[in-house]
């Protein structure tokens, strides 16, 4: 750490080296942008099945991002070119779904790897991701913790974030990013109610996902949390 110099010309604070995982995230985004033709797609979403299932459930409801987690992992399957990559020339679609899950530690952003995660009930999937989370937290995620993920989902509505642009992490084709929750007026049968609605921005590989398999893919997921809120 080094301090009482200039860069630029400029008076320096601090410096200090990137740690580890910084250092495999600025090389895998950078890879990201180097080898993809990345684009994006976005998507307003309805919560309000999901938010009042939750708070039926009361003390005993689980987290938002579970029930996001488990309506994006049931998806996935019927959208191959969504859990998939593409290697030289040829598309790999993979029949296990491991969702990569991004969570705040305390060096950055790390993405943990939910593996099977499509064939988790509800209750298991919040087990694994809490598991996960809390070692992610305290710097005790192995190696296979962070490896073999398929497709990511990054929420970060809890920091009041709409929306952005992910990016993929190599060797992975999308990233799916979620907003924060908000309550938005809508007319439902011709009635002014509110709607618990939040944004999901999908960024993915256009070499071979094209705009239309990415749309579809999110027309499904809102369908998903309606049927993951109903049980």
């Amino acid at each position: 750490m080094t301090t009482g110099t200039t860069h630029r010309g400029i008076a320096v604070k601090e410096t200090r080296p990137l740690g580890q995982l910084r250092k495999m995230m600025a090389k895998s985004m950078h890879e990201s942008v180097q080898r993809g033709a990345l684009s994006q797609v976005t998507r307003e979403m309805d919560l309000t099945a999901v938010q009042a299932a939750r708070a039926a459930a009361g003390e005993q409801r689980h987290s938002l991002n579970t029930y996001i987690l488990a309506a994006v992992a049931r998806t996935l399957p019927n959208h191959p070119l969504l859990n998939a990559e593409l290697v030289e020339n040829n598309i790999v679609t993979f029949d296990a779904v491991n969702l990569g899950m991004a969570v705040a530690a305390a060096d950055g952003l790390v993405v943990t790897v939910l593996r099977d995660a499509d064939q988790k009930s509800l209750d298991e999937l919040a087990a694994a991701a809490n598991d996960l989370a809390t070692r992610a937290r305290t710097g005790k995620l192995k190696l296979p913790d962070i490896e073999g993920g398929t497709f990511t989902v990054s929420n970060l509505g809890m920091f009041g974030v709409d929306g952005g642009f992910p990016l993929p992490r190599p060797p992975e084709g999308a990233i799916l990013l979620v907003g924060r929750v908000r309550g938005q007026p809508a007319l439902v049968d011709g009635a002014l109610v509110e709607r618990q609605v939040a944004w999901f921005s999908l960024t993915f590989d256009h070499r071979f996902i094209d705009g239309a398999a990415a749309a579809a893919f999110l027309q499904e997921v809102q369908v998903k949390l309606a049927q993951v809120a109903d049980g």
